[in-house]
């Protein structure tokens, strides 16, 4: 049976529904939290309580969704979750600081090594491609805004107003949905093979085997022990990185999976269970990780789209339609 089979039924025993990574609380935490803490030079709809309100909920999206029937489920559940094994690779195959470009190269990579995509999952594709697909909605946004600036008449701003309209519907249910993904990759147990317990591998340290421990950590345990106020405390100063989003995301991974260790250590001592300080601030500390990266993904995702270049036959960048360079008619063309 493959990971995610295996993790759905142990949660079902556990906990009598299916795995909700970080809970719904953990994750309306980070989508709320990051976008609260946005700067004032992003657009201001998105700096409003009620879009951070909005962020929340719909962060918890892609885990209400499931269930939903096949194709969906086996094509959509493998983006929670990467499977990273004791020796740095994902399943014996490429490891995250040398991650393909595309899925489909991922995938032959993974069946080389006798996997696949589905069975080792692919969480950094789904937050590389949520970070593209954002860029993209900030490009559209950014050059309706400059159309209804310069607009020739009433009725072409108009035709920009509307459009703009609807473009911010799209950041927001874009954002919110991707949200839940950065979330999940702060939860280490979202980036182990040692995702429900260990599992059938040398344990000499004497760890839980057996399921149960996914949403005991993630969820049982957030919701009684980790505030929001507490979360929102632990978050780290935005930090600008040029780097490509590739290698972002490969970090960002890589630092979670370092804390997959701690996780069984707090369980195998009791401190899940009693609640101990040093248990909340660990789970305090990974909840507002994920909201730390959420909001520095939005902020650089608005700054690249100013270079982004939009239309067809005729191409413009954002930058150049902002100045007035270019027509943000380029869209229709």
């Amino acid at each position: 049976m493959m990971r995610i089979g295996l993790l759905a039924a142990a949660c079902v025993m556990a906990w009598g529904g299916p795995a909700f990574a970080w809970g719904p609380t953990g994750h309306r935490y980070i989508g709320e939290l990051a976008v609260r803490a946005l700067p004032a030079d992003l657009p201001a709809f998105l700096r409003t309580p009620e879009a951070a309100t909005q962020v929340g909920l719909l962060a918890r999206e892609p885990d209400i969704s499931r269930n939903a029937g096949q194709p969906h489920d086996w094509d959509s559940d493998p983006g929670h979750f990467v499977d990273l094994s004791d020796d740095g690779t994902i399943l014996g195959g490429p490891r995250l600081s040398a991650l393909p470009k595309s899925r489909r190269d991922y995938d032959t990579a993974l069946r080389a090594a006798g996997s696949n995509q589905y069975a080792a999952g692919f969480l950094p594709y789904t937050i590389i491609d949520g970070w593209q697909q954002l860029v993209k909605d900030f490009a559209l946004l950014r050059a309706d805004i400059a159309g209804e600036k310069f607009a020739r008449d009433a009725r072409q701003r108009a035709h920009f107003a509307q459009y703009r309209a609807v473009r911010q519907i799209l950041v927001l249910r874009d954002l919110g949905v991707w949200a839940h993904y950065v979330g999940d990759g702060s939860q280490p147990l979202h980036v182990t093979v040692h995702y429900n317990g260990w599992g059938d591998f040398p344990n000499p340290d004497g760890f839980v085997g057996g399921p149960g421990l996914h949403a005991q950590f993630e969820d049982a345990f957030i919701d009684a022990h980790v505030g929001e106020a507490d979360v929102a405390a632990a978050m780290t100063p935005y930090h600008a990185d040029g780097a490509p989003i590739d290698a972002r995301v490969a970090r960002y991974l890589a630092e979670t999976a370092s804390h997959m260790r701690r996780v069984y250590l707090l369980q195998k001592e009791g401190a899940l269970d009693a609640g101990s300080p040093a248990a909340r601030a660990f789970a305090t500390a990974r909840v507002a990780a994920g909201a730390s990266m959420l909001r520095d993904l939005v902020i650089d995702a608005w700054h690249a789209a100013a270079d982004a270049t939009l239309g067809y036959k005729v191409k413009a960048t954002v930058r150049d339609i902002e100045a007035g360079r270019a027509s943000a008619d380029v869209m229709d063309q």
